[in-house]
């Protein structure tokens, strides 16, 4: 199985790249959600904030305990792979597309599909209709390999013909480092 050869990062052009909501801590992070009114992040749920920091905590312990190495608290968010329903998020959206020979493996973690979904699928009984023995996990770059090789690289189309594979749109990359980061970010 060929696996993607960028990582692409998808934001709102008027705030610029590479911005967590939690990077700045709790209270800055429920401003910020409290100010988005329109696209599809203004339709987070009201416990929105609370369940990204407990995600991302859980998420980076995961990582750690794979051997990852991350150099932040919380991540930055790519898309493994090109994903037009990414640009849907946002009013004016802007892409960085980065090699994904750029990044160091000990900085980079992978959930099938989104994090946010692929630890819900894992938690609650409800979902159990789109849960795969994938979700609630991260994956390391030599995983990905046989992580596609297993269920597929997601795509849009089959999200729409699957209804199993409804909310696998993409394969979500977290980077827990600055260094290329910063060099993207100029270029913006």
């Amino acid at each position: 199985m060929n696996i993607p050869e960028f990582l692409f990062h998808y934001y709102e052009l008027e705030n610029g790249p590479f911005r967590n909501i939690t990077e700045y801590g709790y209270e800055k992070a429920e401003n910020i959600q409290d100010t988005i009114t329109e696209g599809w992040n203004s339709k987070r749920p009201e416990n929105y904030v609370d369940l990204r920091f407990s995600l991302e905590k859980r998420i980076k312990k995961h990582f750690v305990l794979k051997g990852g190495k991350p150099n932040r608290n919380d991540p930055f968010y790519f898309t493994l792979g090109e994903c037009k329903f990414a640009e849907s998020w946002y009013i004016n959206p802007g892409v960085i597309k980065i090699p994904l020979t750029d990044f160091k493996p000990e900085h980079i973690s992978f959930t099938y599909p989104d994090s946010m979904v692929s630890y819900q699928f894992y938690d609650e009984p409800k979902l159990e209709t789109y849960r795969k023995n994938c979700n609630g996990q991260i994956f390391l770059l030599d995983e990905i390999n046989d992580l596609i090789g297993e269920y597929g690289l997601p795509t849009e189309e089959k999200s729409e013909s699957e209804e199993r594979f409804k909310y696998d749109k993409y394969i979500e990359a977290q980077v827990w480092d600055d260094q290329i980061i910063k060099k993207y970010k100029t270029k913006a």
